[in-house]
This record gives C-alpha cells, structure tokens and sequence, in this order.
C-alpha cells in the first residue's frame, strides 16, 4: 500500500503504520519516536523556523511583550512549541514573562478584539497579517526541523522501489515549483481555497522551498535544535540521535547519479 497525506494528526500516523509515505510536522513525529514507534525520514522540508512573532500595532519591539497574552491554538500542539523555542531565543521566559492562551485557530479574530496581544503564524500567514494593519516583529533565523517525508523502515524493506520512485517524483516536484512559479501559484490557489492573487503571492514568496532548495538535504544542527527544545517538555526526545533518524540513500544515490542537475537542465 502506498499513500500521500498532507495530515498532520492521528490519521497521519495511523498511514505510517499501515505502510504509506506521508509529509508530517517533525516535531511530533520525533515524539513518536522517542516512545518506540518505526518510523525513518527520507529527506527535510525545511531546516529553519518558518514562524514569525505577530502582534497587535500598538506592540512595536520585543520588550512590550512582557505580561502580554500570546494564543496558541491548542495546548500540547506546534503552536504551543513554537511560542517557547521563539520567546526563549527573544529572552522571555514563556512560564513566567507571558500569559499562553488557548484560543483555537482564531487567532486574528483574538487579537482585533484585544483577548490575545500577539501569536506564532507561520511566515505566509504572517505577512497576510501585516498587510492587515498587523505587526510582525524582526526575528532571527533560526535552526528549526519543520517538516518531513515519513516512512517505515518495514516499507523500506519491503518496497525499496516504491521509496525510489517517490524520491524522483518529489525531486520533479522541486524542480516544477521553483522553475514554474505561475502554475504553481495556480496550485496554491486551489490549495488555499482563494483567488486572492496578493495571498497566494505571499504564500510562495514565503515557501520553505525556497530556502531549501534543489536539494532537501537535512541539517542536522537543526534537528538537532529541535529535540533540544522539545526535550524540555518532553525529556524522552532528548535521547534520539539526528543522525540516526535518517534514511537519506534514496536521495543521495540521486544526487550522486546527477539525476538532481539534469532536471535543471533538461527543463
């Protein structure tokens, strides 16, 4: 059985165990990990924090953050992890210079009426923010494990082809969304349900893609800082092993045959 899924939640990890490849969030998959369940990576979708720190207007430098309210969308989820990794690296302690609130996705809505002063979006949705009279405040690059293919390494085993052939395809992919920004922009329209050509704009200016690449190698200093932060919550994570997380031969036998700069010159 071979299968694509976009979900990020139970479902998702129930497709990894029935034997499908799916894309995931890392972090929660890694936490997975570190209880036991089978799981290998075939390559890094992003290898830096792709959220920003969002604010009401009247919020205009890092210090006016402290005893604010921040919202997440739900306590134990991304949203929650990335408020703690992003506030740590500005100098506030999120259990003691913040309030976090649950406010579920609506977010934007919490901050016009005033029940939240700032949140984490991820960069797309932060720069729609701003050109709705939001602020998003200046942030560092960070190292940041966001998200991944996942397999089993029973699948593995079992259909070595099959990784290879998904490999290839996901490699064209690359290829088509850097190369063809108008279709893929048409993509994303339909994937964000809108034919708001400023909001799709934003959305595959601010692509992890970009940053990545042609070659979605990881960076293992990033995975790295990612179990770092997690392992504060979640003290198993902190056993895990960047490099051992890994199956990245699909993808270097690739680069290694030039299959990876013979779609650039092909195309």
């Amino acid at each position: 059985m071979e299968c694509w899924s976009a979900g990020f939640g139970r479902d998702g990890m129930r497709r990894q165990l029935a034997g499908c490849f799916c894309r995931l969030l890392s972090p929660r998959r890694l936490q997975a990990m570190a209880h036991g369940v089978k799981l290998t990576f075939l390559l890094s979708q992003s290898n830096t924090l792709e959220y920003d720190v969002v604010t009401r207007p009247e919020i205009k430098d890092i210090k006016q953050l402290k005893g604010k309210k921040v919202g997440i969308i739900r306590f134990g989820g991304i949203s929650e992890l990335m408020v703690r990794y992003l506030f740590q690296k500005i100098g506030l302690d999120a259990d003691k210079d913040i309030a976090i609130i649950q406010v579920g996705q609506a977010r934007f809505v919490a901050m016009e009426k005033g029940a939240i002063d700032a949140t984490v979006l991820a960069s797309a949705e932060s720069a729609y923010a701003k050109r709705n009279g939001f602020r998003v405040l200046d942030m560092p690059t960070l190292p940041f494990f966001g998200s991944t293919i996942v397999t089993t390494p029973a699948l593995i085993a079992k259909r070595s082809d099959v990784m290879m052939r998904y490999v290839r395809g996901y490699l064209d992919g690359v290829r088509f969304f850097l190369n063809d920004r108008e279709k893929s922009m048409q993509y994303l329209g339909d994937l964000l349900r809108t034919k708001d050509r400023d909001m799709i704009d934003l959305a595959y200016k601010n692509h992890p893609q970009h940053a990545m690449g042609r070659k979605p190698y990881p960076d293992m200093a990033a995975v790295k800082a990612t179990i770092d932060v997690m392992s504060v919550r979640e003290p198993a994570v902190k056993k895990l092993k960047a490099e051992e997380l890994f199956n990245l031969s699909y993808l270097k036998q690739l680069d290694q045959s030039g299959y990876i700069d013979q779609l650039y010159q092909a195309k």
